[in-house]
This record gives C-alpha cells, structure tokens and sequence, in this order.
C-alpha cells in the first residue's frame, strides 16, 4: 500500500528538508503544509486540510498538541534530540550568554554539564500553550536573554526585536519520523482490516456476540445482538454488561467476577419481557481473565430451528434415489419392463403400476421420475392404505389454520403442494376411500387444490405415478373404484412380473443381497461354493423380492453359525415352504410335486382349483388379485368363461 503523510510545517528550513528527504521515498507521498507561527488558528486549518488527504500528520510539539485532540488522523511529533538542543545552544552562545531556552514538554532535555562547559546561563521554560510561550518570550525581553526555541517562541521575539536562534531537527531525525509514519499508518491498516474481518465475521454470525473488557464492560458487538436486544450499538458500547443483561443469574455473575473458570453453556436468561439461551466463556491468558465472550439467542429460535430442520429431513426424504440400473435382473421379463419405463419416463402422463406385493413397485416409479424431465423436482411418496381417510385427506390437500381441533398453526401444505413440479407416487391406490377419490380426480383435471378449511385455489404442477396389488378394472365392476378416475390413471399401464415369472433372475437377485448384508453384518461368506442356489429358483416366492431380501439377510445372519451352508440354504428353504404353502388349504400338493418347473405346478395348481371349486376366471383372478390377462398367461391358453 501507498502511504500519505502530512507535514505540518511552521519552518522554512524544515520544509526544504522534507521535499528532498521524500524523494527518497518512493512508498510514501509526503503532502506539506506550511502555517504562519504567529497566526492562531493557520496550524489547525492546515491541519485539517492536510486531514482530508493524508493517513497521518507530522509536526512539532506544540503545534501537535493544538491540533491533535481536533484531528480525526494520527498526529506524531517530530522531535528535537539531545545533539538538536546543544547544537543550537552552541550555535545562541555568541549572541549572549544567557539563554532562554524554551521546550514543549514533551521535549524536555537535561543538559547536564553542558552549560558550564558552553560558558553560557540557562534559563529552561518548558510551556504547553501558547500564551505560556508569548509570556516566557516577555520574561527573556526582561531578562535580556537570547531566545533559543522552536519556530514561535523564535517567530515572537523576533517580533520583539529579541535575539533568537531556531532549533532544528537533523536530517536524520526527520528521516526517522517518516519512517515511523509509515510504520504507523501500516500498522493501522493491519489492525483495520483484522477488525473489518472480526465485524464482518461477528455480523454473519446469526447468535448475538458481545466481548466485554476486563472490567465487564462491552468492547465489540455484532449486529445480531443489536437486533436482539434492541439496542443500538453507540447505546451499548462501553456499558457494563449487567446493565445490558438485567438478570438475577448467579451465576452469570459468578463468572463475570472470575468466581468460576470453566464456561457457562446453554443457559436460559429472562430479560424482562425476552428469553434468551446464553454461553458465557471467560478469557484466560494464562492465570489472569481478559475478558469475557457472550453468545445468546432468542429461546424462541429453538422451536424454529427445530421446525426448519424437520422441514429439511422431511425435504430430504422427497427425493427418488433409485434408477433403472438400481433393479437387478437380466431375464427377459425384467428387461422388457425396464425398457417400457424408460419410454414412459419420457413422457408426462399419469403411469399406473400393477404388480403383486413386493415386486418392486416404488423402485420403478423412482426410476421413472428420475429419467423423467422432473428429476430436479421433488419425489412425494404416500401409502393410501397406511392412513385413515380423515388424516389421508388433510395429507393430500393440506389444511388452513384452525380447519380443524388441533390444526396446526399457521396451516400445513399437502403433499400436492409439497410434489410441485415432480412427482406424487400413489402407492395402494386401490384402498383409497370413493370419496376421496374424487377429490383427486379432480386435481387430476383442474390441476388445482384446495386445502381443508380453505377457499382458494392453489396451482398444483405434479405427474402422478399409481401402484397397486389389486385388479383396478375388477375393483371398478365391483364398485369399489370409481370407472373414471380408473380411465385418468390407466393411461400407461405397467405390470411388473412376479418373481417366480423370472426364476433366471433369483439367483443375481440372492448374490446381490447376500453380498450387501455380509458386508452390513460383517460376515465373510464363499458365495462361489454354493451348490444349492438353482432350488431358489423352485420355489413359489409369494413374498417376492422382499421375501427374497429376507431369506438373504436371514441366511447370512445364521451363516457363521453353522459350518454347511449348502445345508443351511436347503433347511431356510424348507421353513419358508412350510411357513407360506401357496396351496395351503386345497391339500393340492403331492410329495415330490416341488421338482416340476414352477411355471407347470402353477399351471397344474390353477387348473385343479378351476375343475375342483367350480370358479369363473374373472373370480379366480380376483381371489389371486391379479387380472384376467394375468391368469390367461398362466395357464397358456384361454380359459372359456363359464
């Protein structure tokens, strides 16, 4: 940086001195200024010109102490030193042999032996003011002595036709000041920036921060703090903090008296009308106590920091973080589905995905949203069979203050709102009560809600993805969902294949999970060793992926328990046929029936139970809760209806 220094020159000599010595200077611009001694008030106008352009001011002493206390810049004195004063005494001698020897107090020298050896009388006068300075140069008249001083005391006798010679400052020791000018101003510089960076650190800062001094007074306080007490920071700099936090907290005085050194954390102080959650840590510098830093905020913030922050947790849970490469499988029934996703997922029409329980069905709608162009949007998942119809209905379309006993204040959004611009995935859509069915239908169309309790309209942008377990056509004959909100979601049907319609995928799908928990439960497992893994692929999987994903994680948590674990599979095998027979009941299954395909003991079951119990398709596949299609895949040939 480039410094600016003033000069305040009242000397002729002095001024030449200064030109040639800020030559040599190249970091620093000198501006002078010259003032008539005799003229009262020409020091502080030239001060104060030389203040609007200068970092720092120097002059003599006496003329630094007219001006300093009225100057916003530094002001340093230029000095006369011990070789100065004896110079000019040497010099005076031969105008008289007595000397008045007039110093600014700041510039005060013994001379020691130096008079007797100069031949010469002192008289020294040291003066702050000028009229001390007129009344010493009187007295030097009266006495008849020479005058020996700085440029007023020199400029007034010469107005008094007394003898006089000017003390003046070496080379050097003007040098010197400009030097430590420069220091100065540097050294300022530093500390204002620190003490920018400091207020600039303690305003971002959200709590109220104030440090006290040793005496418990404020040195430094942050915006906030201002804003929470509602002081202003000229109203509370300087004061003590007891006045600042009126509270009858022992120990908060405590501390504040150096009683206790550890700090004092998180506690609750009422200020009159205000309560606010403070830390109060002592600063130690070594055994003594520096000062004091106090944080607080409103206890109030507490409550919504708390609401902020579940409203986080509950924004994080939004999103999709599934993709199609996340659905394990390389059977052609699985490959298909995929592929049929990716081109729905590149449109913005309503999906519906049928499929039995634990197929995977919100695995595929994250995917679909996630290849969609509402990737960036929110995913808002509900299950419409895990809630009431009363909740399920505020859920959905929000609520208005008061709407209801307990309502939330303020109101709450729903989950339309909150899935504006992404996707809102309907799981079970077939449990959802007909009179809220219309409601969403007539979303769907007017592509608006209105929260309960409420009267406006607010625009809703959201794609609605559906699942179901259910045959929504049937439920619609059945009279159990209504026939047009049906037509609005059906517009791309998706079936996901139960597991047993992919066997080829079983054993990617054991590895994968059986992998993920040895590595969750810390179990070392030679995978590559099983022989048994093909039986998976004969069982029925009523449970599909979900079981699967339970057999793995049983398997591998009962794996270092017992040595074969060819054998194990085998036994968990059988515990799971025994725990979920599909024919349990019809007494359909006969010992060795379990080695056919399972597609054939499928067929075979399902034939049996249409010859055996009388039933049409359409209530066979309603009982199975898949469609007539469904069942005509199955048995590979149409079955009449009867």
């Amino acid at each position: 940086m480039r410094v600016r220094v003033g000069f305040l020159s009242l000397c002729l000599q002095i001024t030449a001195v200064v030109r040639n010595i800020s030559s040599e200077l190249p970091e620093v611009e000198v501006v002078i200024e010259e003032a008539d001694p005799l003229d009262d008030q020409a020091p502080l106008e030239a001060a104060k010109r030389l203040e609007q352009c200068c970092d720092i001011i120097i002059t003599r002493g006496g003329t630094r102490s007219q001006i300093m206390s009225r100057i916003a810049v530094p002001v340093i004195e230029l000095p006369y030193t011990y070789a100065d004063v004896l110079n000019a005494l040497y010099q005076a001698r031969d105008k008289g042999k007595h000397i008045m020897l007039i110093l600014h107090r700041s510039q005060d020298h013994d001379l020691g032996p130096w008079p007797g050896v100069l031949g010469i009388t002192i008289t020294k006068v040291l003066v702050n003011y000028r009229q001390e300075i007129r009344a010493a140069v009187r007295k030097a008249k009266e006495l008849g002595a020479v005058v020996v001083g700085g440029n007023l005391p020199v400029e007034y006798a010469s107005s008094l036709n007394i003898a006089s010679h000017l003390i003046l400052s070496e080379r050097e020791t003007i040098l010197q000041s400009l030097q430590k000018a420069i220091e100065i101003v540097k050294a300022t510089h530093k500390e204002k920036e620190r003490a920018a960076r400091l207020q600039a650190l303690l305003d971002f800062a959200h709590e109220g921060i104030i440090f006290l001094e040793g005496n418990n007074a404020v040195a430094h306080v942050n915006s906030a703090a201002t804003e929470i007490l509602k002081i202003p920071r000229e109203q509370l700099m300087g004061r003590k903090i007891t006045e600042v936090l009126k509270t009858s907290s022992d120990s908060l005085e405590a501390i504040l008296n150096g009683q206790v050194d550890s700090p004092l954390t998180g506690k609750l102080l009422k200020l009159d009308s205000l309560s606010i959650m403070a830390n109060i840590v002592p600063v130690r510098v070594g055994t003594q106590t520096a000062g004091t830093v106090v944080t607080f905020f409103e206890a109030a913030r507490l409550r919504n920091l708390e609401h902020n922050f579940r409203r986080q947790l509950a924004r994080r849970a939004m999103t999709a973080r599934f993709t199609l490469d996340d659905i394990i499988g390389r059977s052609k029934a699985i490959a298909a589905v995929k592929q049929q996703a990716a081109v729905f997922a590149a449109t913005d029409s309503t999906v519906a995905i049928y499929g039995e329980s634990g197929v995977g069905k919100e695995l595929f709608a994250q995917s679909i949203h996630n290849l969609s162009s509402r990737k960036n949007g929110p995913f808002v998942a509900i299950n419409c069979s895990a809630l009431p119809k009363e909740l399920m209905e505020s859920e959905l379309f929000g609520y208005e203050e008061g709407a209801f006993t307990g309502a939330k204040k303020g109101g709450k959004e729903g989950l339309f709102e909150l899935a504006h611009g992404g996707t809102l995935f309907l799981d079970e859509i077939g449990t959802m009560p007909l009179e809220l069915q219309s409601k969403i239908l007539r979303v769907l169309q007017e592509k608006e809600v209105t929260r309960l309790g409420g009267n406006s309209l607010i625009p809703v942008d959201v794609r609605i993805i559906v699942a179901t377990n259910r045959d929504l056509k049937e439920a619609v004959r059945q009279g159990e969902f209504r026939q047009d909100l049906y037509f609005r979601l059906n517009v791309l049907p998706l079936y996901i294949p139960p597991l047993r319609e992919r066997p080829e995928d079983i054993p990617l799908l054991f590895e994968h999970f059986a992998r993920t928990f040895s590595r969750r439960l810390g179990r070392r497992l030679n995978l590559d060793n099983l022989h048994n893994v093909h039986l998976l692929q004969e069982y029925y999987w009523p449970g599909n992926v979900r079981e699967l994903v339970n057999f793995c994680e049983r398997f591998v948590a009962l794996a270092g328990q017992q040595g074969d674990q060819d054998e194990l599979l085998k036994q968990l095998l059988q515990e799971s046929r025994q725990e979920f027979n599909p024919g349990h009941g019809l007494n359909l299954l006969e010992k060795g029936r379990w080695k056919e395909t399972w597609q054939e003991l499928e067929k075979n079951l399902l034939e049996q139970v249409l010859a055996e119990s009388g039933m049409t398709k359409t209530a066979l596949a309603r009982s199975l809760g898949i469609s007539r299609t469904a069942l005509w895949k199955k048995l590979k040939e149409k079955v009449p209806e009867t």
